[in-house]
């Protein structure tokens, strides 16, 4: 495993973490699924990633920190903080698995 998949694997443990403190299920186990594949060195992880991103509904648009609660929206009061924490772990994310697809082309 290449020091990219290394830390590929480190920004996914991040983001599930973050993912599943906030009751993200969907896109946690996202990246557990995609961590667990580059874990067994299965390149479909890298696809599996970059996958996620683009399109309506995809991990771009997932937003940290709302609630709907008796007809209102409402944002948490790190709203700020986890979203900005988020788009840093989802940009690394993307960023490093485009790179290792890069990388992997004759």
């Amino acid at each position: 495993m290449g020091p990219k998949t290394a830390e590929l694997i480190r920004v996914l443990d991040q983001i599930a973490s973050l993912l599943n403190k906030e009751g993200v299920d969907h896109w946690c186990r996202w990246a557990c699924k995609a961590r667990a594949r580059l874990l067994d060195s299965d390149y479909s992880g890298i696809e599996y990633v970059l996958s996620a991103y683009g399109g309506m509904g995809s991990f771009n648009d997932l937003v940290l920190g709302q609630k709907y609660e008796d007809g209102m929206f409402s944002t948490t009061p790190d709203y700020v903080f986890l979203n900005d924490k988020l788009e840093k772990l989802r940009s690394d994310a993307g960023r490093l698995a485009e790179e290792i697809r890069m990388s992997q082309k004759p």
